[in-house]
């Protein structure tokens, strides 16, 4: 069994992970002690979800794409809670950028496609 130790080079999601809960616990527990102001959008629920998906991003090495949905989705939330009139510009460009993102992931799985046939151009 190989440790981060052995190999420094080598994250493993699970470390990063439980690095996003601690400072998570850490600015509860600062918030608890009236240490200094945290602002209230910081413990709103589009927040939660930003945080999840970076804890889902850790636990996978940021390998699986559920970690920028998750953070894309919490973002635009934040956006529309605490900006007036933001909901008029959030969601369509969130729209337009999802096709925009299957389109372009659309395109490099036929390329790849292409490039690994025996196919050649005359």
């Amino acid at each position: 069994m190989e440790t981060i130790i052995d190999n420094p080079n080598k994250t493993n999601g699970k470390v990063i992970a439980g690095i996003i809960i601690i400072i998570i616990g850490g600015l509860l527990l600062i918030d608890q002690f009236d240490l200094f102001y945290i602002p209230e959008w910081l413990y709103s629920w589009p927040m939660w979800i930003i945080g999840y998906g970076l804890y889902m991003g850790g636990k996978y090495n940021f390998r699986k794409p559920v970690w920028i949905w998750m953070i894309i989705i919490g973002v635009a939330c934040l956006l529309t809670d605490n900006i007036d009139n933001a909901d008029r510009i959030v969601w369509p460009v969130a729209i337009i950028g999802t096709g925009a993102w299957m389109v372009m992931k659309h395109n490099k799985r036929s390329d790849a496609q292409y490039k690994d046939s025996n196919y050649t151009h005359v």
